[in-house]
């Protein structure tokens, strides 16, 4: 829709039906003689409106009369944090229609007749994975309904995972020497017995991976959004209760090495991730140090939609266990560590680092699902993605199993 033009005949319905459609973001004011109505929107939720007929429900209802006047969309105002509208856009039309002359009763007739103006409900990701991410814009850009590409790979899900194989037991040391006879001549004081430190075994292991996981590029919901124009925790909360399979991405706007990740799965919230200044949270700290920071007013926000079963397969990596750790790349055979990995059934993760730019191949049951990178965050099907990254001289390898069971989910209610 444009973002401003006349009021007419069952205009405000109308509008109020094409923000929903276009799950736009932002406030939209309605201007008729001297009475004014400001409507905020998130992702096309109607939460919040003020005007000359109050606020709330009973704005809207004043200002569904309006036959005559202007509007303008905002996109870029600063949404409040006040929420007085929990009925959704149908269900706010209906209440008018059954208080509404037959004149009325007729337009929202019209409206509903009318398959450009009707909104679909909001439907979750499906298990079709669809490619194509979206860099993050400094400046938010009109919104426009989003078509995603037809994907290049089908994501297989893995099956439930197993209990992480248990690393190799480490070698047995080395036995003591025997007790030199008591009449042996003892070594002079200039050549004392020197012992060796122990090395760490292969398969050494850690508590949890310390590398911000990468995420896969999907479509877009809204990308580039500023900090400073958005209600973070309402935002949260719409993307819940609208059932969003994905992540909400957090880009520090100057410094990229700031970034954090909240990876949803039909609107429960499994995981989060954060990294800035050198430390790296993970869960419910990562999740508050996120809202903090956009409360400042601080980064970009992305919303990417991804496959429910999608996210359930990456959100372990963020606190997997390592099974082998730090592994040069040069030196290894990457076929063989498949092999290997096949043998043990280990489902979790491969992931190669080298600088700031990480790998990722997602195991299942031991079979390589897909890899993607920093880079090339599309998702392809088997390992070669991580096993091409193998080829940087100074690239590491981590091996990391998921939780034998699913970790508990994230509570918004509880994030302060």
């Amino acid at each position: 829709m444009q973002n401003q033009g006349s009021i007419g005949p069952a205009t405000v319905a109308e509008l109020l039906q094409t923000m929903q459609q276009d799950r736009a973001t932002g406030t939209l004011t309605l201007e008729s003689g001297s009475r004014a109505c400001a409507l905020h929107f998130l992702f096309g939720h109607l939460f919040h409106a003020t005007g000359d007929g109050g606020e709330g429900e009973d704005a809207v209802m004043s200002a569904l009369t309006w036959t005559t006047g202007t509007y303008n969309f905002n996109p870029r105002a600063k949404l409040p944090p006040e929420e007085t509208i929990n009925s959704s856009t149908d269900d706010l039309l209906r209440q008018w229609e059954r208080g509404a002359s037959p004149v009325r009763s007729a337009t929202v007739e019209m409206l509903a007749g009318s398959p450009g103006l009707v909104a679909s409900p909001v439907s979750p990701a499906t298990d079709s994975w669809a490619g194509g991410g979206a860099d993050g814009d400094e400046e938010v850009a009109d919104i426009q309904p989003f078509r995603a590409p037809p994907p290049p790979a089908q994501y297989v899900p893995a099956a439930r995972p197993s209990a992480p194989a248990p690393a190799p037991a480490p070698a047995a040391a080395r036995p003591a020497a025997p007790q030199a006879p008591a009449r042996a001549v003892p070594r002079p004081p200039s050549a004392p017995t020197l012992t060796p430190a122990p090395k760490p075994p292969a398969g050494a292991t850690r508590a949890q991976l310390s590398v911000l996981v990468p995420m896969p590029s999907g479509p877009a919901l809204h990308a580039g959004l500023k900090a400073s124009f958005v209600n973070f925790p309402m935002l949260l909360k719409t993307l819940s209760q609208d059932g969003f399979s994905g992540y909400v991405a957090v880009l520090g706007e100057t410094d990229r090495q700031r970034r954090g990740d909240i990876l949803f799965r039909e609107g429960e919230v499994l995981q989060g991730q954060q990294r800035s200044d050198g430390n790296y949270r993970r869960g419910k700290p990562a999740i508050q140090e996120l809202v903090a920071q956009v409360g400042r007013g601080q980064g970009l926000i992305d919303a990417i939609e991804l496959p429910a079963d999608l996210v359930a397969a990456v959100a372990p990596l963020i606190v997997a266990t390592t099974v082998f750790v730090n592994l040069p790349a040069r030196i290894l055979d990457f076929e063989a560590l498949i092999e290997y990995i096949a043998e043990q059934r280990i489902s979790g993760g491969i992931l190669v680092s080298h600088g700031d730019q990480v790998a990722v191949a997602l195991l299942g049951e031991g079979t390589p699902r897909g890899s993607y990178s920093s880079s090339a965050a599309e998702l392809s099907e088997g390992p070669q993605v991580a096993a091409a990254a193998c080829a940087e001289r100074e690239a590491r390898i981590d091996v990391v199993a998921s939780p034998g069971q699913a970790t508990p989910s994230i509570d918004l209610a509880e994030i302060g």
